[in-house]
């Protein structure tokens, strides 16, 4: 599709007028209704971007990706209980998009759930145990509540994976990994 090349090519104008056109041939093409939601939000258009994702919702309920891009976009306006909601209908459905799981897991930190952060962070680790940003956020989380061990545990995830990566080389230096 023209807009999508139009999209990443940051032309997002364009891409827009392309997506409502190609939508108003054919209202099922829910990528279309992703990426149109996605040049809305580039354009700082977010009410814009919210309305066509929750379309998407009103057509596609179990579209469990939905649900991930609704609580990024809640969470980017600044409405993190909406965000919250949004996640956990994600997980509601058995989601398999790992970033899911990590975003939910940052948000409810940030809100002091810590518990719930934790479980949330472990269900993104047991669909993908190799997942760098749910490694990273599990060893970040244990290393801050002082549990060395267990932070180890996913900080070695990252130094098999990517040993020379700046973003974790504090926290490997922390825990002695170094």
């Amino acid at each position: 599709m023209l807009a999508d090349y139009q999209l990443q090519g940051g032309e997002h104008v364009r891409a827009v007028e392309n997506y409502i056109r190609g939508l108003s041939k054919d209202s099922l093409m829910n990528y279309a209704r992703f990426n149109l939601s996605s040049a809305y939000n580039m354009l700082g258009k977010n009410n814009e971007a919210l309305q066509v994702l929750k379309d998407v919702a009103a057509i596609d309920p179990g579209n469990e990706r939905v649900y991930y891009k609704l609580g990024l976009l809640y969470f980017e306006m600044g409405n993190v209980d909406a965000a919250i909601a949004s996640f956990q209908q994600g997980v509601e459905r058995k989601a398999a998009n790992v970033s899911l799981y990590y975003n939910y897991g940052l948000v409810l930190q940030q809100e002091g759930k810590l518990i719930d952060a934790e479980k949330i962070l472990k269900k993104g680790y047991a669909i993908d145990p190799l997942a760098t940003n749910i490694n990273y956020a599990l060893a970040y989380f244990y290393f801050k509540q002082g549990r060395r061990n267990d932070a180890i545990v996913h900080a070695m995830v990252l130094h098999q994976r990517d040993p020379r990566n700046p973003d974790y080389q504090s926290l490997f230096r922390a825990l002695g990994i170094l």
